[in-house]
């Protein structure tokens, strides 16, 4: 068998090239199409061609019994071909050999069996349609042909519409339509019964189901029998707009046949599987430039013509007044289901002004800056009222601190309280909620999440009933709503109000997104006006270095000369004296100038760090431990604890550098008279790669204007005298040294805590 999945093209090859396979059009009907079809034929041979055939001699003779031609005794071939004409002879020899090919009665026309045959599914079991009305579709050819001739007839000034011609046409038109069911039974029936269900054009379900058209299958069984140009365009552009036909010698002829065709549906002779009319007869003529009493006229003799021409060719033996009669209860069956159709488009309607009544009563609660969670209760209410009492709950894709995907599940609310929310973790083998398909709705087994959310739903009484509906929004799947409820209204009415809640449901989400977006930048706005702060510090400290760097050449030579001459004279004046006190006075503050210089040349040439890995917590013991023994003998009322919870991992950085820091630090802590002791602590931040050491003392604490200068050059809060204010500078240009800050948070009376925030990497400059 041939697989399912062929492709498109393929599979309409396979169709055409069973087409090609059908019986093709016996011998002597198309040579009497030849012969017919020449002005020069010679009676002799066309009576040889039908003589030849004894079946064909007594039909063509019974035509003479029956026409009215007002002879009765017709005994010879030569005699019937005389008096019928060429082309009557050829229409009723075309039309006898038709019915014999596809002969509706016959019991062993099977269709074809081979492995093409079978592409589309036409053995498969289940309820089989109704099969294609094969006495019905020659009854409808047949009435077309006789239509298309009588306008003809009527119109003798138009010389490219032929009688006979339109004959033919009119008699082959449909062809394709017979040549599809003999292909493909079971398939064209569906696309009959599907036609005759929608009343809508049978064309457009055969390239649905099928993938052509009976215009295309009738074209190329046209080519197959080699039938002349008109017919094999009359076959395919039938029922096209005149207006789109190409310029053809023969285009009105193809409009005629469009024109028989549609007069024959509406008067619902036979069958013809097509429901659709594109145009009235009236316009049709008069795009045809047919006079449209005459084209009335015509159809009225149609009933009279179709008992006649049946009974000639042993169609059917039906009269007239009983073909109008099953016209007339045709017309009453199709009225009745017109009727049934209009009171389910009334059913329908109601229906769809519930849904877009529950559109409308959704938007009218709509408020502005409601949150995700507030939009996803409005919508399970929305689905009570509309739906009925019943299990709700929905999920709604986010996310954790950790940007790690988590899923809000809220259930319905209860009559006395509110939804319950709740963020849960999705199983490993759960689909993107957001990339679900939001075209129609899911079964929640088919996502494979029953097992896993069991566990979560315990408001439904019957898991087994509960279904997934898609929220849908314009970039996905915005949320999930879950219920039980079995009869929902069709996919297509449900979209304004589904669409309704996934908007609402994107919209509340743009919101939080953009409160939170707003929060975040009004938090690195205030960042960026500390860093800008923090590099006006710098710069000004650059430009105090680049000054004391130029002063300290001045000035080292003095002071050189200063310092060592009050040695001199330390060494010189009396032990005890007061001269050499002044002289001690003097070299100590030439020394404390001198160190003085060295600090300010930090800041016009900073310090390289030198990154080593350094076992941090090592680190602060042995700061810690050094500051224990060079404390003044006021700072040792304070204890110093060092509060490590974690393991510390190893640092990349200037162990001496980073050790100054840090004593400069617990230095600072203990000489704010802290009330208990000074705490000092480590962790990392995993976000920004880096290790933040604090230091935190309950001491005296600063005012902002003192923590806003900490770390100015020559700033100190202290008495005059007892610093110089170059400490913390000092430290902040070492940490920045490593691609690092220090940060004070303090509160005056409450105590400090000074956070130095190095890289683990480090950064050195």
């Amino acid at each position: 068998m041939v697989s399912a999945e062929l492709s498109k093209p393929r599979r309409i090859e396979l169709i055409l090239r069973q087409i090609d396979s059908l019986p093709t059009l016996p011998a002597v009907a198309t040579r009497l199409l030849q012969l017919t079809a020449s002005d020069d034929a010679h009676t002799r041979e066309v009576v040889q061609m039908v003589a030849a055939d004894p079946a064909l001699t007594a039909k063509v003779l019974s035509l003479c019994k029956t026409a009215d031609k007002g002879v009765r005794n017709v005994l010879t071939v030569e005699h019937a071909v005389k008096l019928l004409g060429f082309q009557a002879i050829r229409n009723a020899v075309l039309s006898l050999k038709l019915f014999e090919l596809f002969d509706a009665k016959r019991e062993d026309q099977v269709p074809l069996t081979t492995a093409a045959g079978r592409l589309s599914g036409d053995t498969a079991r289940g309820a089989e349609p109704e099969p294609f009305d094969r006495a019905g579709f020659w009854s409808h050819s047949l009435a077309v042909a006789i239509v298309a001739e009588l306008i003809a007839k009527l119109h003798p000034d138009h010389k490219d519409l032929v009688p006979e011609e339109a004959f033919v046409c009119g008699l082959l038109h449909d062809m394709g339509k017979l040549a599809l069911d003999l292909v493909l039974p079971r398939s064209y029936a569906r696309v009959i019964e599907a036609a005759k269900l929608r009343q809508g054009d049978v064309a457009e379900y055969e390239r649905r189901v099928i993938g052509l058209d009976h215009h295309t299958a009738g074209k190329r069984l046209a080519e197959q029998w080699g039938l002349p140009h008109m017919l094999q365009d009359c076959l395919w552009l039938h029922g096209s707009a005149f207006e789109t036909l190409p310029k053809l010698e023969h285009r009105r002829m193809i409009g005629l046949i469009t024109l028989a065709d549609t007069i024959v549906r509406r008067q619902l002779i036979g069958f013809s599987g097509n429901h659709a009319f594109k145009q009235r007869p009236d316009e049709l003529a008069a795009q045809l430039g047919l006079d449209p009493a005459l084209v009335s006229a015509a159809t009225d003799r149609l009933y009279d013509e179709l008992e006649t021409r049946g009974a000639m060719l042993g169609l059917h033996e039906v009269p007239s007044r009983e073909l109008l009669m099953q016209s007339v209860q045709k017309a009453n069956e199709a009225l009745g289901r017109l009727n049934q159709q209009l009171e389910q488009r009334g059913w329908q309607v109601a229906l769809q002004q519930q849904v877009m009544q529950a559109v409308q009563a959704f938007h009218a609660g709509d408020e502005p800056g409601l949150g995700v969670q507030d939009v996803l209760e409005r919508v399970m209410r929305s689905a009570t009222g509309l739906l009925g009492s019943g299990f709700y709950a929905v999920l709604y894709p986010t996310r954790d601190e950790q940007n790690n995907t988590q899923w809000l599940l809220g259930h319905a609310p209860a009559e006395a309280r509110g939804s319950h929310f709740e963020c849960i973790d999705p199983p490993p083998h759960a689909p993107d909620l957001t990339k679900m398909d939001a075209t129609q709705p899911i079964g929640m087994t088919l996502a494979g999440l029953m097992p896993w959310l069991a566990d979560h739903l315990v408001g439904a009484d019957d898991l087994r009933r509960v279904q997934m509906l898609p929220l849908p929004s314009g970039w996905g799947t915005a949320a999930i709503l879950m219920h039980d409820r079995e009869k929902l209204p069709s996919w297509v009415m449900m979209q304004p109000l589904v669409g309704a809640w996934g908007s609402a449901v994107a919209a509340a989400a743009q919101f939080e997104g953009a409160r939170q977006l707003s929060e975040e930048l009004a938090q690195t706005s205030a960042a960026l006006a500390a860093a800008q702060d923090r590099l006006l510090r710098q710069e000004s400290l650059a430009r105090l270095g680049e000054m004391a760097s130029g002063a300290a050449h001045e000035m080292n030579n003095p002071l050189a000369v200063i310092s060592g001459r009050s040695q001199l004279l330390t060494l010189a004046l009396p032990t005890g004296s007061k001269d050499q006190q002044n002289a001690q006075l003097i070299f100590q503050e030439a020394h404390r100038l001198s160190d003085l210089i060295t600090g300010l040349h930090l800041f016009a040439d900073p310090p390289k760090a030198e990154c080593r890995p350094v076992d941090m917590l090592a680190l602060l013991d042995e700061v810690v431990r050094k500051v224990k023994l060079g404390r003044s003998k006021r700072e040792r009322t304070a204890e110093i604890y060092l509060s490590i919870k974690h393991e510390l991992p190893v640092v990349n950085c200037d162990a001496p550098l980073v050790a100054r820091i840090l004593t400069e630090l617990i230095v600072n802590a203990l000489q704010s008279n802290p009330r208990s002791a000074v705490n000092i602590a480590a962790q990392v931040e995993h976000d920004t790669e880096s290790i933040v050491v604090q230091v935190i003392d309950d001491g005296d604490g600063m005012d902002e204007r003192t923590a806003s200068h900490a770390f100015d050059p020559f700033f100190s809060a202290k008495p005059a005298g007892r610093q110089v204010g170059m400490g913390l500078p000092r430290a902040q240009q070492l940490a920045i040294a490593h691609g690092g800050r220090i940060d004070l948070h303090s509160t005056p009376g409450v105590g400090t805590t000074a956070s130095l925030t190095l890289p683990l990497r480090g950064n050195a400059s």
